[in-house]
């Protein structure tokens, strides 16, 4: 319950602090794609779910009503400013990661690269889950198909 608190604290001290003047709108994604637009000033919480294998994101509006599970939520100016940025519905965690990065919103072959910081190819992969524990303390890229997520290994 603490970490539940603290992390909305930190999301919304964040998005005010980074956003003030510009961000209006904020979009939330679900696993299946599809986006939900809130008014920022329309958002009291955003609450981070997360197990071993699952990890989500829920809003609580001004009065009170929580809405759906996410998987990425976006700020902008106007919701045609996140429309024009191509929005992915991938999502990898933990980050960081000691055992499993598990990765959601991709298919069960998705093909997976761990590369370092040097561009040297680590890991080869394919499905949602990829086994770090070979990998040593530190910051890596993982490629998803065509998409680039960066973790750390602790």
């Amino acid at each position: 319950m603490k970490i539940k608190l603290f992390l909305s604290m930190l999301a919304i001290f964040f998005a005010s602090q980074t956003f003030a003047n510009d961000v209006t709108q904020c979009v939330a994604v679900s696993a299946d794609g599809y986006k939900t637009t809130y008014a920022l000033l329309d958002i009291k919480r955003i609450e981070i779910n997360a197990t071993d294998s699952k990890a989500s994101m829920t809003i609580l509006n001004k009065d009170g009503v929580y809405s759906s599970e996410y998987q990425k939520i976006l700020f902008a100016e106007s919701a045609t400013d996140i429309e024009e940025l191509g929005i992915s519905s991938i999502f990898v965690f933990p980050n960081p990661v000691s055992n499993t990065l598990y990765i959601q919103g991709v298919d069960e072959d998705a093909a997976l690269e761990v590369y370092n910081l040097t561009g040297k190819s680590l890991i080869k992969e394919k499905g949602t889950e990829l086994d770090v524990t070979s990998l040593n303390q530190g910051t890596y890229i993982l490629r998803i198909n065509s998409q680039y997520v960066k973790f750390i290994k602790k």
